[in-house]
């Protein structure tokens, strides 16, 4: 789709949000279904109610362990023991010829992820980058890895955090390279609004802010520090109490900034796993940022474990790298292990790697790439009494003697139950801004046209979905399910023209819902174009498993 605005998200947003009210959409054919009933708009409650671990398992030389069973672990709740959901054990390394595997007793199903295509998606966090000399390296990094690294089985799409840079997935290097090298070009580093009386670190800012860790501040060098960049007499009484409400004013606004440009961050990520979770094969995002603060019990320490969490769920292992280097020039070693710290938890939680202090950005993608890395992903049911948005302890233990085991040491519970309609949404906009289409749900699109008048065309679509793989759960003798569809108009600039959306509640008798397994799911759309070249964007979602697909097809009317 190319570039991808926040206005166009907002904006597609909207139009969901509008349609799905008034009901404007599909041709109402679906009546017509044998068996079949539309009714209205139902909303239903999703809860979130299951904890993901991963887990890595070496044992005394550092070698990676991969024979365990379910058996082998226990896990705990804030102390308390909880039975194992489900396990499996999932590896992810390079295309087959570039390194040996680790040799097992038992061979994982999941192994298989090793030798299909890889996807690895490239964000850049151009919210936090400061130095012109880091974009330089990274931009440099990033081309030359496409060129020299990128393999037939490697799909890569490259994003920025602000969103000024989408560039799709492609197993094409050299178009790869051509259009990521355009698209990096839009990238400027930002000179960050930090106060400069007194010069403060966003730890420190972030704790005057706060006002829970003032005592983690030295309040009376900060003031005289104020006080002479202000140029006040420090023997006026109310010398002390300006320099003080000007220091806690600069730090609010600091620590403002910081927390905007973060929770920014962590959007574009979170809405890019959405898209994620609905492909298929191994999965790796390789984050490059120059750290950002997520202190416990701040708002963006609850977004960072939603983030990890949906990667977890996912099937997504985050790696980052700290575009900082060796040429940190924080102030004190606090702020340089805070900035850190969410880059470092985003990929010890998840099975990723942290590449740090090195400024070869090249050799840290190199890794994280090549990396031959074997995780255990187990999960375990949500204690009922968890309050909400509370931070709860994990404790994971391997029964097996003489073994080092790595894993998430606790999670957030959610603020608030996902809705059916949020969830909607949610999955809708990132199969429309995703990396390329989704092939949970099978599609296809057609298309023709005819004059409506001098300047417009009546262009009609129509889709079809298989719905093979789709669950029809039977509820009082009937198949049911609740199908979305979302047809949308792009121009050549990647600028949302038009779009429709529309709901179908399915309850269907079972030789109806056979009839639909075999002819699949078609929808008839129409809308008004002028004469142009589009790039049109359908996507059908199913409620009961909350699969995902899409079809992209470009047109030009007349």
């Amino acid at each position: 789709m190319g570039i991808v605005s926040r206005r166009f998200l907002w904006a597609i947003g909207f139009c969901l949000v509008v349609l799905i009210v008034t009901g404007i959409g599909f041709a109402q054919d679906q009546r017509s279904r044998k068996g079949g009933e539309i009714s209205s708009q139902t909303t239903f409650r999703v809860p979130v109610n299951v904890v993901v671990v991963s887990a890595t398992v070496t044992d005394k030389a550092g070698k990676p362990v991969t024979d365990l069973a379910a058996g082998d672990f226990r896990v705990y709740d804030d102390g308390k023991l909880q039975p194992i959901q489900t396990f499996a054990l999932e590896s992810y390394g390079p295309v087959e010829g570039e390194s040996e595997p680790a040799t097992s007793s038992k061979k994982s199903s999941s192994s298989v992820n090793a030798m299909r295509s890889r996807m690895i998606s490239i964000i850049i966090d151009d919210l936090t980058m400061e130095s012109a000399a880091d974009l330089m390296r990274m931009t440099q990094s990033v081309t030359d890895f496409l060129m020299k690294e990128t393999g037939p089985m490697d799909l890569v799409a490259v994003l920025s955090g602000s969103g000024n840079v989408q560039f799709p997935f492609s197993d094409d290097p050299q178009q790869l390279f051509q259009g990521v090298t355009a698209a990096l070009k839009k990238l400027n580093f930002t000179t960050t609004l930090r106060s400069s009386c007194p010069k403060l670190t966003d730890i420190t800012a972030w704790r005057i802010a706060d006002g829970m860790h003032n005592y983690q501040v030295n309040f009376t060098d900060l003031i005289t520090e104020t006080m002479a960049c202000l140029g006040l007499d420090a023997s006026t009484p109310s010398a002390k109490q300006t320099a003080e409400s000007f220091l806690r004013a600069s730090a609010s606004q600091q620590a403002q900034i910081d927390l905007y440009r973060t929770r920014n961050l962590m959007d574009t990520i979170r809405r890019h796993i959405r898209a994620l979770r609905h492909f298929e094969g191994p999965k790796k995002i390789v984050l490059f940022s120059d750290g950002f603060l997520a202190e416990q019990g701040s708002t963006s320490a609850y977004q960072l474990q939603e983030v990890i969490d949906l990667a977890l769920r996912s099937g997504i292992v985050m790696n980052s790298v700290n575009l900082r280097g060796l040429s940190y020039e924080a102030q004190d070693n606090d702020d340089m292990l805070a900035q850190e710290s969410p880059l470092n938890q985003m990929a010890y939680e998840t099975g990723g790697l942290f590449f740090h202090n090195d400024n070869n950005f090249y050799k840290g993608l190199k890794e994280v790439v090549r990396r031959q890395s074997y995780h255990y992903i187990l999960s375990y049911g949500l204690p009922s009494q968890k309050s909400v948005g509370s931070y709860h302890h994990i404790k994971l233990e391997v029964t097996r003697p003489g073994l080092q085991v790595s894993y998430r040491k606790g999670y957030y519970t959610q603020k608030e139950e996902l809705n059916y309609q949020n969830s909607k949404k949610e999955d809708i906009l990132a199969a429309l801004s995703g990396p390329g289409n989704m092939n949970e749900i099978p599609m296809t699109l057609a298309y023709n046209y005819s004059i409506e008048d001098d300047s417009t065309y009546a262009v009609s679509f129509v889709t079809n979905a298989n719905v093979r793989g789709v669950q029809f759960p039977e509820e009082d003798s009937r198949r049911r399910n609740l199908i979305s569809f979302v047809l949308v108009a792009f121009d050549e600039k990647g600028n949302y023209i038009s779009g429709l959306e529309k709901s179908v509640d399915f309850r269907l008798l079972e030789n109806s819902y056979l009839s639909l397994r075999d002819r699949g799911l078609t929808a008839r759309v129409e809308i008004k174009l002028p004469q142009g070249t589009y790039k049109i964007k359908a996507v059908v979602r199913e409620n009961t498993q909350g699969k995902v697909g899409s079809i992209t097809k470009g047109i030009e009317i007349p």
